[in-house]
């Protein structure tokens, strides 16, 4: 029957050009692909063995991972090289000074409110108390009753120890152990120096190679990505169906309640930077989020702000007409330690194991926890899973047996795709708010912007 076939085939080639050149549709096929193939070979269903479903998980993760491999692989240069760029094209000292302050202000203020949100949600619907001990797959981890009474060392006198420390070790003493380490915040803090330097140098002459090396890494870098982004949809299938295959969706719904509250207080927290990017960015909340909808998704797949960071740039760019040079030079440092999102998590995650555990929490020990939390979640690796082990650490320095750790693993994945999407939003509203003389979105000068498509365009 020729009409259906014509039919058929023109339905076809609409799909084709729908999905060409367009990143975010990609990768929203590729996630519905990737959750139904994780159900059918998931737990839930039971239609194969467990052992070769993990098997299976493995390999389809493996294109996610390669993914992941060859962003990571070029972020650290990147992350310099944009800072380096954006600080030297962002003119006197005057104008950094009040970006800095206006940064510095911005992400203390967010993460602190994203904290405050998230131990007001968890303590307000106290997830925790529900949860039956038998739930718990590690009964051995059940608290002895002297270590939940007795607490090792107060949370005050170890903050007092150990802050000075922390904040002498902001300046890297050896930039190649930060290398080899991957230290993204001593990185960034050299990165800054270095920039601030080649701002304030008396012979300019002498740091232009600097510069142009600067530039030339840049491009490598980008080039790199705009390969690897082709990919993307093929690893955001991949990363879906072994997070799918996993757990399934009966972890989720034993924990339904907690993650509820996780995401109730991110989507009051996304609420709140449209309103400061409403009020203070004058654009539209509409305008914005039809603008940041492409990284959101993008980050929200792949549970990493670095892998999206030149993504966000290039957004920053071209649809919320930020300079270059902020963008270039806050995107890496916002991606690093504009944390707001997972600052909440942890937050609400703290009360969730104290709970678990018949840890009372006293209301200094919350207040002490938000300080705690802000300054632990400013630096955080911008790389999937990584707040787990902030968490445990924040946990037992406050007295919190782990015994529900266990049950907060097994939904990570999850809260951790939600508040990477978060944390993004955030990046792209503080370089919004920053941009003091924002151009018209989609008319940056290309030869003017050193942040190359690395992605097809939308």
């Amino acid at each position: 029957m020729p009409k259906p076939r014509f039919l058929h085939n023109r339905m076809s080639r609409r799909l084709d050009v729908l999905v060409k050149g367009r990143l975010w549709l990609q990768v929203l096929v590729a996630m519905a692909f990737g959750i139904g193939t994780g159900l059918l070979v998931g737990p839930d269903l039971g239609l194969i063995d467990r052992a070769l479903a993990d098997l299976l998980g493995d390999w389809l993760a493996l294109p996610g991972r390669l993914f992941l491999a060859a962003i990571g692989m070029v972020i650290i240069p990147l992350a310099a090289s944009s800072i380096v760029l954006g600080i030297a094209g962002a003119g006197g000292g005057d104008t950094l000074k009040q970006v800095g302050r206006k940064f510095v202000f911005f992400v203390v203020s967010t993460t602190v409110t994203a904290t405050i949100i998230g131990i007001s949600f968890a303590r307000l619907v106290r997830p925790g108390k529900g949860v039956i001990e038998a739930s718990i797959p590690t009964p051995e981890l059940k608290p002895d009753p002297a270590s939940v009474v007795q607490k090792p060392t107060s949370a005050i006198e170890s903050i007092t120890r150990d802050l000075p420390e922390l904040i002498a070790s902001l300046i890297p003493q050896n930039i190649t152990v930060s290398l080899l380490e991957q230290d993204m915040l001593a990185i960034v803090v050299f990165s800054l120096l270095v920039g601030v330097a080649v701002v304030n140098a008396d012979k300019k002459e002498l740091t232009k190679p600097l510069v142009a090396l600067a530039e030339a890494i840049l491009e490598v870098c980008m080039t790199v990505i705009r390969t690897a982004m082709r990919f993307a949809p093929l690893a955001v299938f991949g990363l879906l169906a072994q997070t799918t295959a996993a757990n399934g969706v009966q972890t989720l719904a034993d924990l339904a309640i907690y993650c509820s509250v996780v995401l109730a207080g991110l989507l009051t927290l996304l609420v709140l930077y449209i309103v400061i990017v409403a009020v203070f960015g004058a654009i539209s909340p509409i305008s914005f989020m039809r603008s940041v909808a492409p990284v959101q998704l993008l980050a929200f797949s792949t549970s990493s702000s670095a892998a999206v960071m030149p993504l966000t740039m290039k957004t920053a760019v071209e649809k919320l007409g930020v300079m270059p040079t902020i963008a270039g030079a806050v995107v890496p440092l916002a991606s690093t330690v504009n944390m707001a999102g997972t600052a909440l998590y942890q937050s609400a995650a703290i009360v969730f194991l104290a709970d678990v555990a018949g840890t009372q929490l006293s209301t200094g020990d919350l207040a002490l926890i938000m300080v705690t939390l802000t300054g632990a979640s400013i630096g955080a690796p911008a790389a999937p899973g990584a707040s787990i082990a902030i968490l445990a650490a924040t946990a037992a320095n406050f007295g919190v047996p782990p015994i529900g750790l266990p049950l907060v693993i097994g939904v990570d994945r999850i809260l951790d795709m939600a508040r990477t999407a978060v944390n993004v939003t955030g990046d792209l509203v503080l370089c919004r708010v920053l941009s003091s003389k924002p151009t018209p979105a989609l008319t940056a000068d290309p030869s003017q912007n050193p942040m190359t498509d690395p992605a097809p365009a939308d």
